[in-house]
């Protein structure tokens, strides 16, 4: 399939850098000739859950991860019932949104919009912010009331959640994977820095242990060690990744065959970089999206 899609805004519209949602017309043609009705559909990165909702809204159990606490703080705002269990706030005008997701997710979502991507949390706020927040807890509370449900949502490691899965017994049809990958030049994504260590222990100590973002020189091991774990628990594994990245896909190919990950389709689209994330970098880009057998494909 080697498609064009004219971009659109999400159903379910963050600010949160590299949120596939405007994707999902093209995904879900993917995905629904490999998924059987009410089968499990995971993601190894969640970002701003936006295709973990539309795919729970048509029917499949939907596992969410991320280590990122504004992600995990969305996926338990929109697709659980769930209420945080402590507080520990970093400033004294966190404590007021600390004690549910939704208010959590709408602080995250409003300081993104306001500052911007590699924005610091600020020790004080202006009533502009706090008019955000407030607009952005009733869109939450507004997706969260359609009852549309997670099957399981994590907050963990990349390797660390795979693990899980697999000594879990956790097993699903399709895990879709697309990474914190670098820029094309082999640079870290700085704007993942902020999603993942600015906003780690904002509203509570945490254990989790924050991978580094990768760069050019860690990326394509990283990927192959996902791989491995990811074949183990799934019948088909969906590696997505960007002609704005790095590595390009001839590299990534390349590395993906000599290591016996043999791809059984590449899905390519060409898209206009609206609704994409405002940096003005590319107009457009080309997604790209293999389809890897997993272990669990011929299990009864």
């Amino acid at each position: 399939m080697d498609i064009f899609i004219k971009a659109k805004k999400p159903e379910l519209d963050i600010e949160y850098y590299g949120q596939q949602s405007r994707f999902f017309e093209f995904f879900d043609a993917v995905i629904s000739d490999l998924m059987k009705e009410g089968g499990i559909y995971a993601e190894t990165n969640s970002g701003s859950n936006g295709n973990a909702y539309m795919f729970a809204k048509k029917g499949y159990k939907v596992i969410t991860n991320d280590i990122s606490e504004y992600s995990y703080s969305v996926a338990k705002a929109i697709l659980s019932d769930d209420k945080p269990l402590n507080i520990a706030p970093k400033y004294a005008w966190l404590k007021e949104y600390g004690d549910t997701y939704i208010k959590r997710a709408a602080v995250f979502a409003s300081l993104v919009d306001e500052y911007g991507y590699n924005s610091s949390v600020p020790e004080t706020i202006n009533e502009d912010i706090k008019e955000k927040i407030s607009q952005r807890i009733k869109y939450f509370s507004n997706m969260n009331k359609n009852g549309v449900r997670s099957y399981k949502n994590y907050n963990m490691d990349l390797f660390q959640y795979l693990d899980h899965l697999y000594e879990n017994k956790i097993k699903v049809d399709v895990l879709f994977m697309d990474f914190a990958w670098p820029w094309r030049d082999g640079k870290k994504t700085e704007e993942y820095e902020t999603t993942t260590n600015e906003y780690l222990n904002v509203f509570e100590e945490s254990n989790n242990n924050i991978t580094e973002i990768w760069d050019k020189d860690t990326v394509i091991d990283n990927v192959l060690i996902t791989l491995e774990k990811a074949k183990k628990v799934s019948k088909y594994v969906l590696l997505s990744n960007q002609s704005s990245n790095y590595p390009t896909p001839e590299i990534l190919e390349i590395n993906l065959l000599v290591n016996n990950f043999n791809y059984i389709k590449r899905h390519t689209m060409l898209v206009k970089s609206e609704y994409e994330d405002n940096l003005g970098k590319n107009e457009y880009f080309r997604e790209y999206l293999y389809v890897i057998k997993g272990d669990l494909l011929n299990e009864n």
